[in-house]
């Protein structure tokens, strides 16, 4: 498992990702609060299983890419919208 400043970029680069620009809308789609998404995104807290587990419901990625940065196993378009996030 990845440390929390890891795991915040992956879910920051994420919502990016999905078109989110602000933190309180990517929260309310994916069912978290803002104050605990303060907290994953700026790496103060690892997110929780359970709060993972929202996240991956919502948008389709996995535990592993969430965890460890695993991505083969994500759908191609998500893969496609991730990099062009973190290229850009």
């Amino acid at each position: 498992m990845d440390k929390p400043e890891v795991i915040a970029i992956r879910l920051n680069s994420l919502r990016e990702a999905l078109g989110f620009k602000q933190a309180r809308a990517f929260c309310q789609f994916v069912g978290i609060t803002d104050q605990a998404w303060n907290h994953y995104s700026s790496s103060r807290r690892r997110i929780s299983l359970d709060e993972a587990m929202k996240i991956v419901n919502k948008t389709g990625v996995s535990l592993d890419w969430i965890y460890r940065g695993i991505e083969h196993i994500l759908p191609v378009h998500l893969v496609e919208k991730l990099r062009a996030v973190r290229f850009s």
